[in-house]
């Protein structure tokens, strides 16, 4: 006789949003109290609906028992790992935490819709277990972010049952070839030589090719970001990831929050200097930008300390040391020359970069100070005054004469973040 179970539902969904992005449930998700079926002879997979979709995660008893599965079984191997980039992760899990991932991660490999547990875990741990199966989960687009835990009578998970977000079988291995094809390709187009041009490559690369939206196929994943060009946060991030991991650097992300309340997650590169350092695509392409060519950069390369001036929060996790970035060293800014602390200073690196910025055929200027007080301060002494008095005309009025250039000398946009001190100027053409 089968040993009779409670199934326990859970949402492990992980709700990732800034700014106006409050919503980032996937709506293809299985809602919580969906049943799971599959049609052995075609590997058809069928999903009830009708059904209404929480948006915040939450645990639900189903109120019905179901049976532990028999005869599952298939080989362990550790392709998951190379194929998700979570070396980092990996290698500090303990070893029945390296079981129980291992196996629901092969399981989501294979698109299987049930999954055994050699080893388990307490029932009270399945929340933050399935958030790592989540977070972990970069590569498999298909996965849904829905599971049943499967629980003895000791309280322990022996098993979980997966929904997925396709049709059939091929469609997640198909989506897997199309995704790996696409990092290779955009990785192929890196620059050779400096580390620091290589990573702006992939950075600039996904915010000049993704848009956030929700209108995709599988927007909250690196699919979303990479293959079909269209992401929300999440989607964002995993796509960060996977492209700084198969450009051979380690990375790992951090979840958090970017504004009270509303969580968030960015990447985490190790540079040959040793460090390591923040990117934040999400951040650094608004969703409000009214300009298609535009790139921030206040998120690249930055420290734990600068992030969490205007991030609300960076959570610990329960079963890994997330990295620590003390430096910035590499920062956007201070690479490129972009610092000062003073109008006067602040006029040079202006001008200077105005010059070159219109010979190049651009229109952005990046700035950067420590103290944001100082920045805004320094930003209103050069840009009051009438005209033969303000130095910010005079600036645009440099760069237009050295440039042959008709930037207009009276208007242009400004974005100052007095959190982080840093400013952006968007040239306008006269009209």
């Amino acid at each position: 006789m089968l040993k009779k179970i409670i199934c326990t539902l859970l949402s492990a969904a992980l709700l990732l949003s800034f700014s106006a992005c409050s919503d980032i449930e996937d709506s293809g998700n299985l809602p919580s109290g969906t049943t799971v079926s599959q049609d052995s002879e075609n590997g058809s997979v069928t999903t009830a609906s009708g059904l209404e979709d929480d948006s915040q995660p939450v645990t639900t008893v189903a109120g019905e028992e179901s049976e532990i599965a028999k005869n599952w079984s298939y080989e362990f191997d550790y392709q998951f790992i190379e194929e998700n980039g979570i070396e980092y992760i990996w290698n500090q899990l303990d070893e029945d935490t390296k079981m129980n991932l291992g196996e629901v991660m092969n399981a989501i490999r294979n698109v299987q819709l049930y999954c055994p547990l050699t080893v388990g875990f307490p029932k009270e741990d399945g929340q933050k277990f399935l958030e790592l199966v989540s977070n972990c989960t970069m590569f498999y687009s298909y996965a849904s972010n829905n599971f049943r835990l499967h629980i003895d009578d000791s309280d322990t998970v022996k098993g979980v049952t997966i929904s997925y977000l396709i049709n059939y079988e091929s469609e997640g291995f198909e989506r897997n070839e199309a995704l790996e094809a696409k990092l290779n390709e955009i990785v192929a187009g890196v620059p050779a030589g400096d580390e620091f041009e290589r990573i702006k490559y992939l950075h600039d690369y996904l915010i000049l090719n993704c848009d956030y939206s929700e209108d995709a196929v599988s927007p909250f994943s690196a699919y979303g970001s990479i293959v079909e060009g269209k992401a929300t946060c999440q989607g964002y991030a995993d796509g960060m990831h996977l492209l700084l991991d198969r450009a051979g650097y380690e990375t790992a992300y951090a979840v958090g929050e970017g504004s009270e309340g509303v969580r968030h997650k960015w990447n985490y590169a190790k540079l040959s200097d040793g460090k390591w350092y923040i990117i934040d695509p999400t951040w650094d392409d608004p969703e409000n930008k009214t300009e298609a060519d535009y790139i921030g950069y206040d998120y690249f390369l930055i420290s734990d300390e600068m992030i969490l001036r205007d991030h609300h929060a960076k959570f610990d996790s329960d079963y890994y040391e997330t990295p620590v970035a003390e430096s910035m060293d590499k920062n956007y800014h201070k690479m490129m020359g972009y610092v000062a602390t003073n109008a006067d200073e602040a006029y040079d690196v202006l001008l200077a970069q105005a010059i070159e910025t219109a010979k190049d055929g651009r229109r952005y200027l990046y700035l950067r100070f420590d103290d944001g007080e100082a920045l805004a301060e320094a930003y209103e002494e050069l840009s009051s005054g009438g005209a033969g008095n303000n130095r910010m005309q005079s600036i645009i009025e440099q760069a237009n004469e050295a440039a042959g250039t008709n930037f207009s000398t009276t208007s242009w946009v400004k974005s100052l973040n007095e959190e982080l001190g840093t400013l952006t100027i968007t040239l306008k053409t006269a009209e």
